[in-house]
């Protein structure tokens, strides 16, 4: 029993080490100079850390490198695009994913289970199977580059997720209340706005957290769809980095910007995102 326990602490420490190890390690970059990092042997502990770098990315300091190859400036625009089209899809994604999860999670309708299905099985397709079409029609209509057309393939990506889950979560809700609701006068909009959504604000807060880092982290369709343009995110800003002079302090500066928000996040809404229950949509209980 002993060497079970120990067995398992030690797989436990191992599999941290190995999960935290890459992020401990980008910090470490963020905060070290290029001399440092180049030297041999490394420095695993910088000797005399530095924020210079999340100082050049932001603009509070100028750097000749930095300033001609417009490494810091891809940087800082990738931040400020993510966090736009992160926000917007994470709230119209959201919305629309509420509206129908609710609907497939309290109703029994003809072909409910078959429509659901179709649905599943657009998110079961891989993305690169798909990104040609995807790169013709906004090539035809012109949202190659734009924030409009990012947003637009990554809610098509995340509304059948989103309704999956936020389908489970509405369908453990007490039907009485909504029943009682009914009753009282309220319509099937205006029940479901004054009553489901408060009960459901749980699941749905957890739904739009998962919607956020999704786009936040999304990165082949932000490259084929964004890069070199003016909405061009943070993902293909960094990988970006390695096409020009290197300068690995300042990719670790990145890396650790792009983990903080999710992070965040994750921790603050940990308990909602626990809530969360995916049921079979076959075997959601009929609202009548």
């Amino acid at each position: 029993m002993i060497i079970k326990k120990i067995a398992i602490y030690l797989l436990v420490i191992t599999v941290s080490i190995w999960s935290l190890f890459p992020i401990f390690w980008a910090f470490i970059m963020s905060i070290s100079t290029n001399v440092e990092l180049t030297s041999v042997p490394a420095h695993i502990i910088p000797e005399k850390p530095t924020s210079h770098f999340y100082k050049l990315i932001f603009g509070l300091v100028r750097e000749e490198l930095s300033v001609i190859s417009g490494q810091a400036e891809f940087i800082k625009r990738g931040l400020i695009n993510s966090a736009f089209v992160a926000f917007i899809t994470c709230i119209t994604t959201t919305l629309i994913a509420s509206l129908g999860g609710y609907v497939f999670g309290r109703y029994n309708f003809p072909g409910k289970t078959q429509s659901f299905f179709i649905i599943l099985m657009s998110r079961m397709i891989p993305a690169i199977s798909i990104i040609v079409p995807f790169y013709y029609i906004f090539w035809k209509y012109r949202l190659l580059g734009t924030y409009q057309g990012l947003i637009i393939a990554h809610m098509a990506a995340l509304i059948p997720l989103l309704m999956w889950v936020l389908m489970g979560f509405f369908s453990t809700l007490p039907i009485e209340t909504e029943r009682a609701a009914r009753v009282d006068g309220c319509g099937r909009l205006r029940a479901f706005r004054k009553v489901m959504l408060p009960m459901a604000a749980p699941g749905i807060a957890a739904a739009t957290i998962l919607a956020f880092t999704t786009s936040w982290n999304e990165f082949l369709f932000a490259f084929l769809l964004t890069t070199g343009s003016k909405a061009q995110t943070l993902p293909p800003s960094i990988a970006g980095l390695f096409t020009m002079v290197a300068q690995y302090a300042l990719l670790g500066a990145s890396c650790t910007l792009s983990m903080i928000p999710p992070i965040v996040l994750s921790t603050i809404f940990e308990r909602y995102i626990l809530r969360l229950r995916l049921v079979d949509p076959v075997t959601v209980r009929e609202f009548s």
